[in-house]
């Protein structure tokens, strides 16, 4: 995987840990950490410091590539991430800056991340899940081309405190193709 990958807006680019305390400040909105599965509320400067450190260890092992989203200033406005789930299955996860929602900017960072991926992996799929509360996320992904599989998930949130319904999804390579990403693996540059 690149180290930086550049859309009509965006760059996205490896995390920083001196990224932490924007993280921190970024996402410390009830309104995205309920909506996450395994980050804590409230979010402080440390807790973005552990994270970053470890998505760097992750990096180094090919078990997930998590990219900061920056814009013109390349300040972090939130982060797409690509990890293998605790099933052993590649999954795209993804939050961003409330003043940043609205405006296309995720769609068009995981976009970039998809294709990415499926250039560089040789995998059949990408999974992703959202809670059913949060369907503006699932628009999101159903934009990408996701479709519901046939299985909810009951999955534990960590900043809600206990167990919530999530819809499960999945991005075959046959349907990226179809909507435009040639997703034929080529070597990394």
């Amino acid at each position: 995987m690149r180290d930086h990958i550049q859309t009509e807006r965006l760059t996205l680019r490896r995390p920083r840990l001196s990224d932490a305390g924007i993280m921190a400040r970024r996402i410390n909105d009830p309104d995205i950490l309920l909506m996450t599965a395994t980050l804590p509320m409230p979010y402080f400067s440390l807790t973005a410091e552990f994270w970053l450190m470890r998505a760097t260890a992750n990096w180094r092992r090919g078990q997930s590539y998590a990219y900061a989203i920056t814009g013109p200033d390349d300040s972090l406005m939130g982060i797409v991430d690509l990890f293998k789930n605790a099933h052993g299955d590649w999954e795209i996860g993804y939050w961003l800056g409330k003043e940043f929602w609205g405006k296309g900017y995720m769609q068009e960072a995981a976009r970039a991340l998809l294709i990415e991926s499926f250039h560089v992996l040789d995998i059949p799929y990408i999974d992703a899940g959202y809670f059913e509360d949060n369907p503006a996320s699932g628009h999101i992904l159903e934009k990408l081309g996701f479709v519901a599989k046939t299985e909810t998930s009951n999955l534990y949130s960590v900043a809600r405190g206990k167990r919530f319904t999530g819809i499960e999804l999945r991005l075959a390579r046959g349907t990226a193709q179809r909507w435009g990403i040639t997703t034929q693996k080529q070597a990394p540059i």
